[in-house]
């Protein structure tokens, strides 16, 4: 059970507050609106080959935060709350590997909860650290989002065992770039995953999105995978479909787009500049230091909705636009140089996201019919 301490518990209360602030509803209540994607280090234990922030950054830009840029972050991230205007707020740390510097993670989760109502909070890692890290930095952590690599599945069971009986967190994922290996041992990986009661996270190798061969096996083992989860869930066991595969939310119904990029999102690097896209490293759009704290978050080249102008109309008018809002725009631009267009996964996405409705649906038959 998590520790219910002050931070924890200022952040229940935020959920109640009658601010004025925006929040989603319903369901949704709880879902963050603004997102704080924060690599304040590029330093790893590994090097993966389809690592987006390396494969854009390399090894000549600044590796970690200095501490100028780190005291600033600490003041920029209230600043942004403020004017935001929305409720929930979520601060994940990536990298690299974000256990390297638990120490800034604390202080950065401390200024959170002095200047701001709270916000929820999670750590992307490797795992490879967790047997040394001081965990008391890491209290405030919400969910711990393990990357499996090319970790055994017995080691990797290990590593989210000791995340559990150590850390604070309330929930668990583990999440996989479907390279070959991942591809090869997907059925296995999410067998391990239901079964202990984890969250799933997929996502194709970008770096590979033009290949025919790949895109076929993907879309191959995403049905294969939809086959299991629904055994899985016929089985008892507790499955989400928010984000399992390719960042989509299939249960997502609401016209206005659930993906914050270019208006809601913020990815801050090592030296003090930002993006408004989580994968992008490199279309540099302000910094931190600048005086107004939403100006370099604006990018309309980012904007991830199904009703801007460059979408086509037969996108507006697909059964599935809630979920799919004509497509990532980053993925767009790396493979074909521009963001207009429709979904570069349009043909896999329109097979797929159906599947993923369909298991949301027999979940919740399930639950009011007492079977789970």
């Amino acid at each position: 059970m998590r520790k219910q301490t002050e931070h924890a518990e200022k952040l229940e209360r935020m959920y109640s507050l009658k601010n004025g602030r925006v929040q989603g509803t319903g369901r949704w209540a709880k879902f963050p609106l603004f997102w704080f994607h924060l690599f304040m280090s590029y330093k790893c234990t590994r090097r993966c080959e389809y690592c987006y922030a390396f494969n854009q950054v390399g090894d000549e830009d600044p590796l970690e935060m200095d501490e100028k840029t780190f005291s600033r972050l600490l003041e920029w991230i209230p600043e942004v709350w403020k004017v935001n205007n929305i409720k929930v707020n979520s601060v994940i740390f990536l990298g690299g590997e974000p256990l390297l510097r638990t120490d800034r993670i604390r202080k950065v989760m401390d200024s959170v909860f002095e200047r701001t109502d709270g916000m929820q909070a999670s750590v992307y890692t490797n795992g490879d650290l967790v047997d040394s890290v001081d965990w008391a930095d890491l209290e405030d952590i919400q969910y711990m989002i393990t990357n499996a690599a090319d970790t055994p599945i017995q080691e990797l069971s290990r590593r989210m065992k000791v995340i559990g009986d150590r850390s604070n967190v309330i929930g668990q994922t583990v999440v996989a770039t479907l390279d070959d290996y991942n591809l090869e041992r997907l059925l296995e990986l999410s067998r391990f995953g239901v079964e202990n009661g984890y969250r799933l996270r997929y996502q194709r190798d970008m770096f590979r999105g033009s290949d025919p061969a790949y895109r076929a096996r993907l879309l191959k083992r995403y049905h294969e995978l939809c086959d299991l989860l629904e055994e899985c869930i016929l089985r008892g066991y507790d499955v989400k479909t928010t984000f399992l595969l390719d960042f989509l939310i299939p249960e997502w119904e609401i016209e206005s787009s659930p993906y914050g990029c270019g208006r809601r999102l913020v990815t801050v690097h090592p030296d003090g500049t930002v993006t408004s896209c989580i994968r992008e490293h490199s279309h540099i759009s302000g910094t931190i230091f600048e005086p107004d704290p939403l100006k370099a978050i604006q990018c309309s080249l980012y904007y991830y909705d199904v009703s801007e102008p460059d979408i086509p109309g037969e996108c507006r008018q697909c059964e599935f636009k809630t979920v799919c809002q004509g497509g990532c725009p980053h993925d767009k631009l790396l493979l074909s140089g521009t963001r207009a267009g429709k979904s570069v996964l349009c043909e896999i996405h329109r097979e797929i996201i159906p599947r993923l409705r369909h298991l949301r649906q027999l979940r919740r038959e399930r639950v009011s019919s007492g079977c789970a």
